[in-house]
């Protein structure tokens, strides 16, 4: 066995190594199973296209030795796939991918030629029938009725074009020790969050340019693509969580004691979780179960990309948001840039700049350095 090695940028989709695949049906439809059940025990009916995928897949470490199963997932509309290639016999993940999606495709193609075959059997039967109550019935009848499809409407030839049944696969390789386990949970874990987006769709909803007003006379409207839930905007104490890198551990602690405080009180954390004291409040704010606020920074997909529909935050993100205690918002660049905003971020950046005794200029507002500070500034306005 090839000894194993984490995965460089080089060689990512190469020889030996832990893949996690995602297989989705074209325009996601949902021709591999339905879901039922609820969120405390859900499950994936599978259509005979679902089984008959289900069984490629349990033969694919006979066509490709050196693999190994590690866990796999079929969805109404996608596949999750984790995989071990643990020897190199010469094909990449990309090949064997590109294998498994021409296999499925002949299942497809199979599963449309049966149901066809099985309509046109049980139309003749109907037929039959129907001539022998005929005949039972009316004796001289001129002319047996002529046989008819059950319903022209299921009937559905099989695709002349030579279009594939899934589209181009995501494939994720593993870096670093700890997200095998992450990823397999993920993948077992499918059919719940599914569940969940079903029973709560407002809360995964992506919403682009959702506006926030301000209470101060002729100050513009704070625009943000956001996802979770709207109403803790609506709560009328709302209390900031920003830390300077230079805190101590004792006074990051000393600032959570008080924000875990203030939110046993009622209080929406707002933050934009960027410095490690920030983050450290955060998650024990979230791991309490008091709703929270984050501002983010190019955390969502841009508009017209094509994970647009179907995004969904990951991990700890997804239990907040399914439970209604998150709220992610990511300033529009007309936010970023209104003049009550951009003067109170370089008066910031100044003072920090002269404590330093550095010359300070004015950064531009496409940097990283502007945003993540215009950040902290948007959490202080929506927490007036």
């Amino acid at each position: 066995m090839a000894q194993f090695a984490w995965k460089g940028h080089k060689d990512i989709f190469k020889g030996v190594g832990i893949y996690h695949l995602t297989f989705v049906v074209r325009e996601r439809k949902p021709l591999l199973g339905r879901l039922a059940g609820d969120a405390q025990a859900p499950r994936v009916e599978r259509t005979p296209l679902g089984s008959a995928i289900a069984r490629t897949i349990e033969y694919l470490p006979v066509h490709y030795r050196g693999l190994k199963i590690i866990a796999k997932q079929i969805m109404p509309d996608h596949v999750h796939l984790a995989l071990h290639l643990y020897e190199d016999y010469g094909y990449s993940i990309k090949e064997i991918s590109r294998g498994l999606r021409q296999a499925w495709r002949k299942d497809y193609l199979k599963a449309i030629e049966a149901e066809a075959a099985g309509i046109e059997a049980a139309a003749a039967s109907v037929a039959i029938t129907r001539q022998i109550l005929s005949a039972e019935i009316y004796e001289h009848s001129a002319q047996p009725e002529a046989p008819q499809m059950a319903s022209a409407e299921i009937y559905r030839q099989p695709p002349k074009q030579e279009q594939p049944l899934f589209e181009a696969p995501y494939i994720r390789t593993l870096a670093r020790k700890g997200q095998l386990d992450a990823m397999i949970r993920y993948i077992h874990d499918n059919p719940r969050r599914a569940m969940l987006r079903r029973q709560h769709p407002d809360l995964f909803t992506l919403r682009r340019n959702m506006r926030v007003e301000r209470t101060a006379p002729q100050q513009s409207d704070l625009i943000f693509t956001s996802l979770g839930n709207l109403f803790l905007l609506d709560y009328p104490d709302k209390q900031p969580v920003i830390c300077s890198r230079s805190l101590s551990e004792q006074q990051i602690a000393e600032q959570q004691t008080a924000a875990l405080r203030q939110a046993e009180n009622g209080s929406v954390t707002v933050t934009a979780a960027i410095s490690p004291g920030e983050k450290q409040i955060a998650k024990a704010i979230r791991g309490a179960g008091f709703p929270l606020i984050i501002l983010l920074k190019d955390g969502f997909p841009q508009a017209g990309d094509e994970r647009e529909r179907y995004y969904k935050p990951g991990g700890v993100y997804f239990e907040a948001c399914a439970a209604g205690q998150l709220l992610l918002l990511e300033p529009d660049t007309q936010t970023l840039t209104l003049p009550d905003i951009q003067t109170r971020t370089n008066e910031t950046l100044r003072a920090k700049a002269e404590a330093r005794h550095w010359n300070y200029q004015p950064l531009p507002v496409s940097s990283d350095r502007y945003r993540l500070m215009a950040a902290n500034e948007i959490v202080k306005q929506l927490c007036n």
